[in-house]
């Protein structure tokens, strides 16, 4: 008991581990077979809950939109039916629907479209976590506590009228004998319900207590500066012992490449005027990660680190540390990218006299509402200029609060793991073993993108998102232009 117990525990402390920090929703932007889709899915914050799932669906006759959450190794057969999606009053591209999240965990929300073009399916991974406590109304408490009252006296005197007259003729009067027994047998009733009660109240407290736990339970982790022949280096140790437990099988899923990198490893400097970089460390075993040091100014950065399981969980683990002076140094990965420069409200500095502008950017932003992200490249002279593929995309973006306490990478399709859409798309039904499905997406991770004549593509990137809380926002974009990446850093307020 005390080991199912200890395992039960640790699946629950894994699970409520979420993807990106203080940003629970998702939002997706692709194509539901013919008809291009934005999905925003808003996390319940509480499980079980209800998530309510938004659909922007352009196309020709849409007629239904239908949408259902399955859980990653539910299979086919797991799936509950689809619920039907209701139009927006006043928007007649918009669909929205709730779907029920029952436990914590990987999910894929499948939204399915019919229209005068056919018929689409729209995958979205979501990272389903608990979050919040949602409080009892003091009412409905003094409510249920009364009527739980009158359930208690009347269980006490169900069990004396069957000791006292359960064996009586009909019409019969108890006599002495059997009214002292229905007495004895109701305190004997009123100590079994309370010891009853004083159980499920303690079993109850311990479902709590774990709950609480679970809403803060991120996963330890460390960063730190060693120096080795080559130089120093930023290595990011995996130190929970969710991760590192005794029994394979007790552990999380493994982790896939996504975007072609095992892990994305962000430094962020706690002062504005601080540096930002994009890393992706190596592994020397499976909880140690290292990358060489870029050369960036000294003081306190914070980490995150970006990972994607086989079983399509995104997290982040964060970590903080303090960087030495800078050393003239370069990246052990050609993708590794590192900034320090001028925070902008508008435009971003690129090389050659060219900007990248963020377009239509209002005064400011309101918490929780549509933040569209649009950056455009202008040349010197104006002109849109253009941008090669960086990790597969047309461009990254990086968003953090002020305080540290959001944290979110962004890419044009929205704030979803590529790595976990492939794992949801591609899983089949003998991936029951861990390990097989993570093996085939390592083999077909995406090869090398520095070819000889990379694709070009307009420089117009957005990014899907809403930032989740008020205050100061810093945001770093990242784009590939020939063959080097190039990183501009923004600010905002949000209300």
């Amino acid at each position: 008991m005390r080991r199912a117990g200890l395992v039960g525990g640790a699946a629950l402390l894994i699970l409520t581990t979420s993807a990106h920090v203080g940003s629970p929703d998702t939002w997706f932007v692709g194509t539901a077979g013919p008809y291009p889709v934005r999905i925003v899915v808003r996390s319940p914050g509480v499980i079980p809950g209800l998530a309510n799932v938004t659909v922007k669906v352009t196309g020709q006759g849409v007629r239904v939109v239908m949408a259902s959450p399955a859980y990653f190794n539910a299979g086919d057969r797991g799936v509950p039916p689809p619920d039907t999606a209701r139009q927006v009053t006043g928007q007649p591209d918009s669909w929205t629907v709730p779907l029920w999240i029952m436990v914590s965990g990987s999910y894929s929300v499948r939204v399915h479209v019919v229209g005068g073009q056919g018929e689409g399916t729209a995958i979205v991974p979501v990272s389903a976590v608990a979050t919040r406590i949602t409080p009892l109304d003091p009412r409905l408490g003094w409510a249920l506590a009364g009527f739980g009252l009158i359930l208690f006296l009347g269980a006490v005197t169900i069990i004396g009228a069957a000791v006292r007259e359960s064996v009586l003729v009909p019409n019969a009067e108890p006599d002495r004998r059997l009214r002292i027994r229905g007495r004895i047998s109701m305190a004997a009733g009123t100590v079994v319900m309370a010891l009853l009660l004083v159980g499920g109240k303690t079993w109850w407290n311990a479902v709590d207590q774990d709950y609480r736990r679970s809403l803060d339970r991120r996963w330890a982790a460390t960063a730190e500066v060693v120096r080795q022949d080559g130089g120093p280096l930023l290595r990011f140790t995996i130190a929970d012992s969710a991760w590192r437990g005794r029994d394979w099988n007790e552990r999380p899923t493994p982790l896939i490449p996504d975007h072609g990198k095992l892990m994305h490893l962000f430094l962020v400097g706690e002062d504005e005027t601080g540096g930002f970089g994009h890393l992706h460390p190596v592994s020397s075993d499976s909880s140690i990660f290292e990358a060489p040091l870029p050369p960036l100014p000294a003081g306190r950065y914070q980490v995150f680190a970006d990972i994607t399981h086989e079983s399509g969980f995104a997290r982040t683990l964060v970590a903080g540390t303090e960087l030495p002076a800078p050393e003239s140094t370069s990246g052990a990965d050609r993708d590794d990218s590192w900034f320090a420069g001028i925070v902008s409200d508008t435009a971003g500095r690129l090389t050659g006299g060219a900007r990248l502008v963020w377009e239509g950017r209002p005064p400011s932003f309101t918490a929780g509402e549509d933040a569209e992200l649009q950056f455009v490249v202008r040349e010197a002279d104006s002109s849109v200029g253009g941008v090669e593929p960086y990790l597969g995309m047309s461009g990254h973006a990086v968003v953090v609060s002020g305080d540290g306490k959001v944290f979110i990478h962004l890419h044009p399709m929205g704030t979803v793991s590529a790595a976990a859409v492939r794992s949801l798309q591609e899983r089949l039904p003998s991936d029951t073993i861990r390990g097989t499905l993570g093996r085939r997406l390592t083999e077909r991770a995406m090869p090398d993108s520095h070819g000889s004549h990379p694709q070009v593509m307009e420089g117009r990137i957005g990014f899907p998102y809403a930032f989740p809380t008020p205050g100061d926002y810093r945001i770093w974009v990242q784009i590939r232009r020939r063959g080097v990446v190039e990183t501009a850093a923004f600010r905002t307020t949000v209300r």
